[in-house]
């Protein structure tokens, strides 16, 4: 179970270190420029347009968890953060715009911005999923990228809590690269506003003091993993055989109903 236990340590060393630079760069951002203090953690404060509740920040992945804290919020409330998917979101609220309905001009300026961030973004995917497929049948990245006119950057070790520049925190979509073997090729990651093609150079065992100090935690996590997928195997096996000898029935049409919604006659 090394293996298993060592690509714990990182994901959790990984994890902890994102939450950690969230919360300082929301201390930071309480007590002085929110843009400097992005600016001291390498990353780049966006400001948007009036939005939506139901609306998808740009380059961020749909998230109710961050958008009702937005607007929750008061406006000019000191700076806060939401973990998301892709990990943490630092905002702050400058304005409150009543709900109303929008002249042609307002609509057709954001439609325009949308339609311009959605249309970057979906090259960006394209292009970034181009790379990765012609540098794996090439076995060459660098010179894929020289060809696509991509930049080439080589970063120094760093662990799964470290954050490397044009990426940022290793968590999230990035962490893949901690289970790629020396020389792999990865598939296309998305960094915020940047699309990236990564190979693993080298690796970096943990120290024997990393393993034992974690040894025992994580050996108790994937122990726990295990009993509850028994568990969950013994309740699907447990049910199939009562099905079986009709001591439970499932009402299928009700269940339909309830797992997909509107598909009923006539709606």
């Amino acid at each position: 179970m090394k293996g298993e236990i060592q690509d714990k340590v990182r994901q959790q060393k990984s994890a902890r270190a994102t939450e950690a630079v969230a919360n300082a760069l929301v201390s930071a951002a309480r007590t002085g420029s929110f843009d400097q203090a992005a600016s001291a953690k390498g990353q780049s404060a966006v400001t948007t347009e009036f939005i939506g509740k139901n609306d998808t920040l740009p380059g961020l992945q749909p998230s109710p968890q961050l958008m009702d804290a937005v607007f929750s919020a008061a406006p000019n409330a000191p700076p806060d953060v939401v973990q998301v998917p892709q990990g943490y979101v630092v905002f702050q609220l400058l304005a409150i715009h009543p709900p109303a309905t929008p002249s042609f001009e307002e609509i057709r300026s954001r439609v325009e911005t949308e339609f311009k961030n959605q249309r970057a973004t979906m090259l960006l995917q394209q292009k970034t999923q181009e790379l990765a497929d012609r540098a794996k049948a090439d076995h060459d990245l660098k010179k894929v990228a020289k060809d696509m006119g991509a930049a080439v950057k080589t970063s120094d070790l760093v662990a799964p809590d470290g954050q490397v520049p044009d990426i940022g925190s290793l968590a999230g979509a990035p962490s893949v690269i901690f289970a790629m073997k020396p020389g792999e090729i990865s598939g296309p990651i998305s960094a915020g506003a940047n699309g990236v093609v990564a190979q693993l150079l080298e690796t970096q065992a943990p120290t024997d003091q990393e393993f034992a100090e974690k040894k025992e935690q994580i050996g108790q996590t994937l122990l726990d993993a295990k009993q509850n997928e028994l568990f969950q195997l013994f309740v699907a096996n447990l049910r199939k055989d009562m099905e079986k000898s009709k001591r439970i029935k499932v009402n299928q049409d009700e269940m339909k109903r309830l797992t997909h919604p509107g598909t009923e006659e006539g709606s």
